[in-house]
Order: C-alpha cells, then sequence, then structure tokens
C-alpha cells in the first residue's frame, strides 16, 4: 500500500468502497473521437487514466495519522494529527488543487522540529464547506484558529501555500496572540508582486497571466456549469487537476514533480468527498476580499523555481518579515516537489520563532471582529 493510500485510508474508511466505484466509472469514460484529442494533453489524461485504475487496486491494511472532527463556532474543521518531538505546535494548510495529502513527504521529518504537526483538510476542500454557505478567508481563518485552540494549541506555527497563504496570514492577522509565527510558499495575498517595480518575478506573474490564467476567470467568475461536468466524470477531474500542474510544474519532469501516488490520491479524495465545486468557490467567493492590515507575527516565506511569484518587497511591505528563502529548484507545491529545501526553511523559521520573545500588538481574535468569538471547539475523533 503507498504512502498516499495509507493517509488517506485514515481519512476515508470507506476507502475501498469509493474506489470502487471510482473505478467503474473511469473505466466507463467517453472520451472524445480521436481527431479531436491529438493533443499532448489529451493522450497524457488517457494515460494517467489508465495508471489510476491500476493504483485504485491497492488494498487498505493500515491507516496513518489520528483524523479528528471539530465543531467550531462557523462549522466543521476536520484534521489529521501526528505527535512530535519538538516545543511548538505546526498547522499545514494547502492550496488548490491539492488537499492535505500534499504534505506527505514532510511529516516524518517535520515531526521533529514541532510538538505536533496537525494538517487541515480545508473547509470545502473535503470537509464540510462553513455554516454560512460560502468559503470566505475570513471565516475559514477563524474555524481553523478555534479548532486548534480546541484541540489544546493556544500557540502554534502555521504554514500555508496558495490560498492556505491567504487563509494563514488572515489568522496571524485576526489572532496574533495564538500564531506564533507565519510561513509561506506560493504565496498570494500580501506576498505577490504587485508592480513592475518587484522586478523578476512580476515579470512572471505576467507571463502566467497571459498564458495560464483562464482557469482563474473561470472559477472567479461562473465556475458552476463547470463543476457540474467535474463531478460528474472523474476523467473530466483528472483531466483539469493534470491541466494545472501542467500548467505550474511541467518542468519538473515525469509525474510534474508532485509523484502519482500523490495525483491518483488527490484526485480520488476530492472525487469521494464530492469537493470539486465547493473548492472551486473559493475563488468566486473572494474576489473582492482583501486585507489591507499589516501583519505583526513573525513571517517567513520560501520561494521556489519559477512557479512562485512572491516579491520579496511586498512581503516586507505588507508583513513582519523575519527570514527569506530562495531556491532555483521546485515549482508551486514545494512540499512535494523540493520537499528537502521545504524541511529545511521551515525549520530554521521554527527555531528563529521559538528563540524570539512573543509579542502581541492586537487585541485577541475574540475581540478583533465582532460576532466571531474564539470559543472552545468540540473534538470528536474519527479513523
Amino acid at each position: 500500500m503507498t504512502t498516499c493510500y495509507q493517509l488517506l485510508t485514515s481519512v476515508l474508511p470507506d476507502l475501498p468502497g469509493h474506489a470502487s466505484d471510482l473505478a467503474r466509472r473511469l473505466s466507463s469514460t467517453r472520451w472524445p473521437p480521436t481527431p479531436v484529442v491529438e493533443g499532448v494533453a489529451a493522450v497524457r489524461t488517457r494515460s494517467y487514466a489508465a495508471a489510476w485504475l491500476d493504483w485504485l487496486r491497492q488494498e487498505s491494511s493500515s491507516t496513518w495519522g489520528c483524523h479528528q472532527r471539530v465543531e467550531t463556532e462557523l462549522g466543521e474543521v476536520r484534521l489529521v494529527r501526528f505527535p512530535g518531538h519538538g516545543t511548538t505546535p505546526l498547522l499545514l494548510l494547502h492550496g488548490w488543487p491539492t488537499s492535505f495529502l500534499a504534505f506527505h513527504r514532510v511529516i516524518e521529518p517535520l515531526q521533529q522540529v514541532a510538538s505536533e504537526v496537525v494538517l487541515a483538510i480545508l473547509p470545502g476542500f473535503g470537509a464540510p464547506m462553513p455554516r454560512d454557505g460560502g468559503m470566505g478567508v475570513s471565516t475559514i481563518a477563524m474555524m481553523l484558529t478555534e479548532a486548534m485552540v480546541g484541540v489544546g494549541h493556544e500557540r502554534f506555527i502555521v504554514h500555508g501555500e496558495d490560498w492556505g497563504s491567504v487563509i494563514a496570514r488572515a489568522m496571524a492577522g485576526a489572532c496574533p496572540e495564538h500564531v506564533a509565527g507565519l510561513h509561506v510558499s506560493a504565496g498570494l495575498g500580501g506576498f505577490i508582486a504587485d508592480a513592475p517595480e518587484c522586478g523578476l518575478p512580476w515579470q512572471r506573474l505576467r507571463e502566467f497571466a497571459d498564458e495560464g490564467a483562464g482557469y482563474l476567470n473561470i472559477q472567479a467568475r461562473r465556475p458552476d456549469s463547470l463543476a457540474i461536468g467535474l463531478h460528474d466524470s472523474p476523467a473530466g477531474l483528472l483531466a483539469w487537476q493534470l491541466d494545472k500542474y501542467d500548467l505550474w510544474q511541467a518542468s519538473l519532469g515525469a509525474g510534474f514533480g508532485l509523484g502519482e501516488d500523490f495525483i491518483f490520491a488527490n484526485a480520488t479524495f476530492y472525487w469521494a468527498t464530492q469537493s470539486i465545486g465547493s473548492s472551486m468557490r473559493i475563488y468566486a467567493d473572494n474576489r473582492a476580499a482583501a486585507d489591507g492590515r499589516r501583519s505583526q507575527v513573525p513571517t517567513a516565506v520560501s520561494v521556489f523555481g519559477a512557479g512562485d511569484f512572491a516579491s520579496r518587497e511586498v512581503a516586507a511591505r505588507e508583513n513582519n518579515l523575519l527570514s527569506w528563502y530562495e531556491h532555483p529548484n521546485g515549482g508551486h507545491v514545494a512540499p512535494l516537489d523540493a520537499h528537502a529545501d521545504f524541511i529545511a526553511d521551515l525549520s530554521d523559521f521554527i527555531a528563529h520563532v521559538e528563540a524570539t520573545p512573543s509579542r502581541i500588538d492586537r487585541p485577541s481574535c475574540a475581540s478583533a471582529e465582532a460576532g466571531s468569538p474564539l470559543g472552545r471547539g468540540s473534538v470528536s475523533p474519527r479513523t
């Protein structure tokens, strides 16, 4: 049994049942006529779909991680927890279209430097959406903070990548008394280049906007029709995710630097939890969202390869920038495609945070946002 299948089993006890149904649906895919699909993307998707069928034939024999549901005032949060040997808890937040599975290569090394490694299954990304029915970043940030406090972590470090970086920064801004440090890779709001003066990151961002931003416009403006098709077709879901990996990771070779174990487990997770539509709503529900506040929490940024548009100037202006790490290798999903450097950066930052006296410059999040008190989440384990 592969690592990702083992990790997925801890979250989906009925994984064999999901796998059986999924294999049936994949096997009956109605592919477009050959003359229409002569492109590389179509050939690749058919090849990956066949390999996905083989991956699904694994048998569940063990689980990895403690899966817990935590009830918060704004909705249910789901966490996967791993005990560690360090001093400070660490929360890891993924982006789109990845999942908690994107951290499978870094869990064990990070257990050596954190008192507990906690993977969040983001609301709408395999866990229920917030009770208000939206995917607002501020709501998700409050839910995750309350959940961490609810499982006993009054103060913790949070890492986020892609949309996870936006959520993590919102947590730091709203609840600095709980967030001891903030580390991001593939950083978006508060980190991404925003003017020509940012130099190379701005150039990369403009090239991306010209060549690859079509999915952003669809998912931010008209996601629902697309969601129906992807929700009904596992081959369509796989093709949509592969297209994004090709956009961000193609230069990293076989498996896009992510590995087939992750690619198939991630697609299986989105399919089994019926979350492709809700996950895409994060684009539409945050089109106008902008946090103009400068974050006071000690912050570090890791930049990997050409798939990262973070600017050091923006990061320093918008955050309390403690550390900046830059690597020529890797792509958009550093815990998978550059895991050794990712572990080194995050371990170094944890050591810096633990050696720095804490200072809270803002009132607690219980009073930071009217109507959003931070309570104690109720926890129920689920294996």
